[in-house]
């Protein structure tokens, strides 16, 4: 998984990739996302993930709301 990690860092790099948008589907099986600008993506972004309000997206309601998103690397494509 590492050596997928650096990959996807190296081509974030050489393809001069500016945001990088995660994709995820709902309960209801809508898509939703999270982007963030490519500057801000590490390794630590795929190994410990991305907290976002998951009340915006119907996994939880507010009171019960961060939550952790963590990509999968294996998906990830240009």
């Amino acid at each position: 998984m590492e050596n997928k990690i650096k990959e996807i860092i190296a081509l974030i790099k050489e393809k001069d990739i500016k945001m990088v948008d995660f994709k995820m589907v709902d309960f209801s099986g809508q898509y939703r996302h999270v982007t963030i600008l490519a500057e801000n993506f590490s390794e630590d972004t795929m190994k410990y993930g991305i907290g976002f309000d998951a009340s915006n997206y119907g996994y939880a309601m507010v009171e019960k709301s961060d939550m952790v998103f963590i990509p999968d690397p294996d998906t990830a494509v240009i």
